[in-house]
């Protein structure tokens, strides 16, 4: 059996590791506090409790260098990244300043609005609507979450778990539309029929149209004005190098904190708050409030070229620290040239949705699948209305 590969960054600690192995305990037996170090499996931030697998590749990333104190109060850091070390009470403080700053210097919210929060039980999305729903009062603002089950079993069901606890408490109001009321068919089918059908796409491709395809819709049900998502900065910046790999150069003018929904009457403007936030900040803040949920891998993740974008992207941060900031700026310095993309939206001309063509990607694509009349039937029983 192929052993699994430890390295702890920064402290010249790598080896092989038997398999079955709890990660928690393994980092233990080598005298290491798990509080300083961020766990990273094959790419993927996980949790202690991750056991290990053959030929699994463990990475511990530091949170903190060498017991430093807090900058301002002197009390042992939990954060240290580009000579800024803070305790946990300082690091909250910093962290939601610093989305909130980025919600007023993008605009991104207005008092007053409506915000669905795009829920997918994971640590951003979480966190997200942790924080908006703590800030709702100051921010002048009503908060819905909302959560697309696509119906991947052993994944998505029980990411919806780890909502409903952290929801118990948080008390927010939520609605769930799945695939199989909208499709027929949750995700594991509808992938089974096309590969039956040799269609040529990854699940990627048909979940991610869907996806976006029902939050939009789901916005709307919810009266919100906006849908904010859970998308950080090594989501844009992946987004970002991943469009340049695909050559889907045109993309890159949309990778705005906040998309404007004027084009389109039907179209909810997406607002990211986490726009400037490292993932590493996300998962630190997620543990610290005890948001964090079990790491829980999608089956069909590892298909996705975005994995190997993601294992680069980290590298080069690893390498040269602060290398994702410059990448993000140089985005913005891109879409300051040359200005955002300006979408020519019209209706689809099947179901009436949002689309830059004649036809929507998801309207083609069920089509090809044959279940297309699914959706349509859908939509006229909660009377949706075409064009």
């Amino acid at each position: 059996m192929e052993p699994a590969r430890i390295e702890v960054v920064g402290r010249g600690i790598e080896g092989e590791v038997e398999p079955g192995r709890r990660l928690g305990d393994v980092v233990k037996e080598l005298g290491l506090r798990t509080v300083e170090y961020i766990p990273v499996v094959n790419g993927r931030v996980v949790t202690w409790e991750y056991m290990l697998r053959p030929g699994d590749r463990a990475r511990l990333l530091p949170v903190v260098s060498g017991g430093a104190g807090c900058e301002i109060c002197g009390e042992e850091a939990v954060y240290s990244y580009l000579g800024i070390s803070l305790c946990r009470g300082h690091y909250i403080e910093y962290f939601e300043g610093k989305v909130l700053d980025t919600i007023r210097e993008y605009s991104l919210i207005q008092p007053g609005e409506h915000v669905a929060v795009a829920v997918s039980g994971g640590k951003d999305s979480l966190s997200l609507l942790y924080l908006l729903n703590k800030y709702r009062e100051d921010l002048g603002i009503e908060v819905t979450a909302l959560l697309i089950d696509e119906g991947i079993k052993g994944y998505r069901d029980l990411t919806i778990e780890d909502f409903m606890r952290i929801n118990r408490d948080l008390g927010v109001r939520y609605r769930v539309i799945t695939y199989e009321e909208v499709f027929g068919h949750g995700l594991d089918e509808i992938i089974d029929i096309a590969r039956e059908k040799g269609l040529p796409r990854y699940p990627c491709s048909y979940c991610g149209v869907f996806r976006r395809y029902l939050l939009n819709i789901g916005a709307r049900i919810a009266g919100a004005d906006v849908l904010a998502t859970g998308h950080n900065l090594d989501d844009i910046v992946q987004t970002y190098v991943l469009n340049i790999v695909t050559n889907s150069l045109e993309r890159i003018l949309h990778l705005l904190p906040r998309t404007s929904g004027a084009d389109h009457p039907l179209l909810v403007p997406r607002v990211k708050p986490f726009y400037r936030v490292l993932e590493m900040e996300t998962t630190l803040y997620s543990v610290l409030m005890g948001l964090y949920p079990r790491f829980i891998e999608c089956v069909y993740a590892p298909e996705a070229l975005r994995n190997d974008v993601r294992n680069y992207v980290n590298e080069l941060e690893e390498r040269r620290p602060g290398t994702k900031y410059k990448i993000i700026n140089s985005l913005e310095d891109l879409i300051k040239r040359y200005g955002p993309a300006v979408a020519r939206i019209g209706s689809c001309r099947i179901c009436g949705e949002p689309t830059s063509g004649d036809i929507c990607r998801t309207c083609r694509y069920l089509d090809s699948l044959g279940l297309l009349e699914n959706l349509l039937r859908w939509r006229s029983r909660i009377g949706l209305v075409e064009g």
